[in-house]
C-alpha cells in the first residue's frame, strides 16, 4: 500500500518574490561578471598599445619603392662674344665690328646723297641754259624774219624744230637727253642766219674780204 501511494506525482508550488521577467543573480555572479569585464578590458587596451607600436617599429623600404625618373633641366647659355684680337694688344668684339659697320654705311650713304643732290642741281643749270639758248635763238630768227611774207620766207629749220618737240614729249621733264638735237637746230639756225646776212649785205662782205686780204698782205 505505501509502495502504491509513493508511485503517485506529486506537486509542489512555489512563490516567486521578483516580478515577471526579472531573473535574480546572487552577489558571486555580479562580482565574477565584474571581474570578466575588467579583464577585457585590459586585455583590447594591451592589444592597441602593441598594434601602435609594431606600426611604428616598421621601417619604410626606400629601395623597394619604384625610383621617379626625372627628365634633366635644360639650362640655355648665351654664347660667349667673339673677341678678335687687333694690334697692339687690342681687343675689338663682335658688336664693335657691326658698329663701326653700320657707322661706315651711313657715312656712305650720306656721301652718295649729297652727290646726287649735286648731279640734280648741275642738271637743273644745264636744262635752264639749253632753254635759255634754245628760247633765244627762236626769237632771234621770229625777229629776222616776222617781215618777210610767209610764202616767200618759210621758217628755217623746221624739221629740226620737229625732233625737239618730239623728244621733249618723249622725255618729260628730262630736257638734257634732247641736247643734241637743240645743238643742230641751232647750228642750223645759225648757218641760215649767216647765210641771210651774206645775201642781204654783199657789199659788207666784199669789203671785209678785201680788208682782211689787205691786212694779210
Amino acid at each position: 500500500m505505501g509502495a502504491a501511494r509513493s508511485k503517485e506525482p506529486r506537486s509542489v508550488s512555489m512563490d516567486n518574490p521578483s516580478p515577471a521577467g526579472v531573473i535574480d543573480v546572487s552577489d558571486d555572479v555580479v562580482e565574477r561578471l565584474k571581474l570578466g569585464i575588467s579583464r577585457q578590458a585590459k586585455d583590447s587596451g594591451k592589444m592597441k598599445t602593441t598594434g601602435i607600436s609594431a606600426a611604428k617599429e616598421v621601417p619604410v623600404s626606400v629601395a623597394d619603392a619604384p625610383a621617379v625618373q626625372r627628365q634633366p633641366a635644360v639650362v640655355y647659355q648665351n654664347p660667349p662674344p667673339v673677341v678678335y684680337s687687333g694690334p697692339a694688344g687690342f681687343t675689338i668684339t663682335a658688336a664693335d665690328i657691326r658698329r663701326q659697320k653700320d657707322i661706315e654705311l651711313q657715312q656712305n650713304d650720306a656721301m652718295w646723297r649729297q652727290r646726287m643732290s649735286q648731279l640734280e642741281q648741275n642738271l637743273k643749270k644745264t636744262n635752264t641754259i639749253m632753254e635759255a639758248e634754245y628760247s633765244s635763238a627762236v626769237e632771234d630768227v621770229r625777229k629776222r624774219f616776222a617781215s618777210a611774207p610767209a610764202t616767200l620766207q618759210p621758217p628755217p629749220c623746221q624739221d629740226l624744230k620737229a625732233q625737239i618737240i618730239a623728244c621733249y614729249r618723249a622725255n618729260p621733264g628730262e630736257t638734257l637727253k634732247c641736247a643734241e638735237q637743240v645743238a643742230a637746230f641751232r647750228n642750223c639756225v645759225n648757218a641760215h642766219r649767216v647765210k641771210t646776212l651774206d645775201e642781204e649785205d654783199p657789199k659788207g662782205k666784199t669789203t671785209v674780204s678785201k680788208t682782211s686780204t689787205a691786212k694779210a698782205a
